[in-house]
């Protein structure tokens, strides 16, 4: 191959001299004696197999730095929630800022012990760390599907062994000073989603797409559709007596499309909260109380499983079975229907309530 039959690549030229193409073809003879010994040498042939080889080469090779690869994964995650595509973006957005150097990194370079590394650096807590690792390990296999990787190297990390620790409830007193701040005339547009959490179980980010035609009092149930829940299923919540008579209070007066919480939300809760005392706050600490109280009380994890929308039985068996500091007398209180009429002036016709919630 002489250099006026040379072929442009990439703004460069490639030069065979004579002897170097001699050999190269000679290479490939060789090679399919070797390997294809019943396939006749004609020249057309052996053309074929190298564009098919090189055809192979060239995907082996495609592949996007890690910056171009998560802008173009993040426009495909059109089906996630809003907020779990801004939490998808926040950690890889994160990787990049805090490690800049591997936005230029090519995918099908790195391996394993490199998405150790990286997220290692940049998140401390066994939580954070194993939260990047599911959402990076997402990402890479995005990366697979559109062969800018040969396979997924977060996939060959361990899971990251996390903890756990008892979880924090409220006491009798605590819930109290809640429902009392719930039913002020200033708190009371948060009441109703207060005891859906409260007694129900129901995450705050569920609570937050229910509307009152999602709470049927006839059959003392609480529809969340996949649309609502966090896992993308649906399931249905038992409304218990205390959680009809609370409801039955702020029910009348809203049109089914009306949405169980008020506008301005998150400032509202903060500010109930206070109010009520309650400075040090997580998020799903009302999840966590109903579900104590319900274990406390009514001993039974299958339907509590239920009631929580879990898959299987194995986090509640290591999350909420310690209850030392949960009484049975507690647990009873908390289910006593006298709980949904804190607030009630003494005259209130407690008797007309308590007989229609039977």
């Amino acid at each position: 191959m002489r250099e006026n039959d040379a072929k442009e690549t990439g703004g460069s030229r490639i030069r065979l001299e004579d002897n170097d193409a001699m050999r190269f073809l000679l290479n490939v003879y060789e090679i399919m004696e070797e390997r294809l010994p019943w396939v006749p040498r004609h020249p057309w042939r052996m053309t074929r197999i190298f564009r098919l080889g090189l055809q192979a080469y060239l995907e082996a090779n495609k592949t996007e730095t890690f910056s171009v690869a998560v802008e173009k994964y993040l426009v495909t995650k059109t089906d996630l929630r809003p907020s779990s595509r801004r939490e998808c973006r926040a950690v890889l957005m994160r990787l990049m800022r805090e490690v800049p150097e591997i936005r230029e990194r090519s995918l099908r370079e790195m391996q394993t012990c490199d998405c150790i590394h990286l997220i290692d650096r940049v998140y401390k807590t066994p939580h954070t760390r194993d939260k990047a690792r599911r959402l990076l390990s997402g990402f890479f296999s995005y990366a697979v599907s559109q062969n800018w990787c040969a396979d997924n190297p977060v996939s060959r990390m361990r899971g990251i062994r996390k903890t756990e620790r008892e979880l924090e409830v409220l006491t009798i007193e605590q819930i109290k000073s809640l429902l009392r701040q719930a039913a002020s005339e200033e708190h009371a547009d948060c009441a109703a989603a207060v005891g859906i959490m409260l007694w129900a179980g129901v995450r705050p980010e569920e609570v937050a797409r229910l509307s009152w035609g999602d709470i049927d009092m006839e059959e003392k149930v609480i529809v969340l559709q996949p649309r609502h829940s966090k896992t993308g299923g649906c399931r249905h919540v038992t409304i218990s007596r205390v959680l009809w008579e609370w409801l039955n209070r702020w029910a009348p007066g809203h049109a089914e499309t009306d949405s169980i919480i008020p506008r301005s939300w998150p400032h509202k809760w903060r500010a109930l909260r206070q109010a009520a005392g309650l400075y040090e706050w997580r998020g799903d600490t009302l999840r966590h109380t109903f579900a104590s109280y319900h274990l406390r009380h009514l001993n039974n994890i299958d339907r509590l499983q239920l009631e929580m929308g879990h898959s299987n039985a194995k986090l509640l068996f290591t999350r909420y079975l310690n209850m030392s500091r949960l009484s049975k007398a507690a647990a009873a209180e908390f289910w006593d229907r006298s709980l949904a009429r804190i607030g009630l002036p003494p005259d209130a016709g407690e008797d007309k309530r308590r007989n229609r919630g039977k």
